[in-house]
């Protein structure tokens, strides 16, 4: 079984880019893994580093509610990866996972990667008036589909932010978008008419 299996995955393999059009080290690759409180995978491909930009591109240190930023991932290969998924958990001070998102999500399909090749995706987040408290961000790669994968390397609070104050007060962990409309054609019955319209 393991024959066919290694034969019909030959069959399958797909075409990769030739050797001479990759870049030894991509001017984009981001290498500082800031914290690792823990980290877990099978290896095949690893979590060179990460980096939060904001709308100028500089190295975010303060994310402002409601601004513009870009979570910058780079991972490297260490195996053939048929399927990559990049992505990042977004976690909060208690340790809760309360948003994330990956390529495949997105509806990128990397290209398959060698032994070796690195890659470098900067996902544009425009964040939500969030409660001013420390976030982190916890980068992985994974292979395969969104329901089936083999996860490749995930790493715990690899980069903590400080969400800044807003303008109002949050209630509960952020404020949702919401349009108010009153409409001002209901008439404001007394309590006399409601209870004869009961009757």
């Amino acid at each position: 079984m393991a024959e066919k299996d290694s034969a019909y995955l030959e069959l399958r393999r797909p075409v990769l880019p030739d050797e001479s059009s990759r870049f030894d080290v991509p001017p984009e690759v981001v290498t500082s893994i800031p914290n690792v409180d823990h980290r877990y995978g099978d290896g095949r491909a690893e979590i060179l580093g990460i980096a939060v930009y904001d709308a100028d591109g500089r190295p975010a240190h303060l994310l402002n509610p409601g601004s513009r930023v870009a979570v910058r991932i780079t991972a490297k290969a260490n195996e053939v990866l048929l399927h990559p998924n990049l992505g990042f958990m977004l976690r909060n001070h208690l340790g809760i996972d309360f948003a994330g998102t990956n390529t495949l999500r997105e509806g990128i399909e990397l290209e398959p990667m060698r032994p070796g090749e690195t890659i470098t995706v900067d996902f544009h987040l425009e964040l939500p008036l969030l409660y001013p408290a420390h976030f982190s961000f916890s980068p992985a790669i994974a292979d395969g589909t969104l329901l089936r994968y083999k996860m490749c390397d995930w790493i715990d609070n690899a980069i903590a932010i400080q969400m800044g104050h807003t303008d109002g007060p949050i209630y509960g962990y952020l404020h949702l978008p919401c349009r108010v409309s009153v409409n001002s054609r209901m008439a404001i019955r007394s309590e006399s008419e409601v209870e004869s319209s009961l009757a």
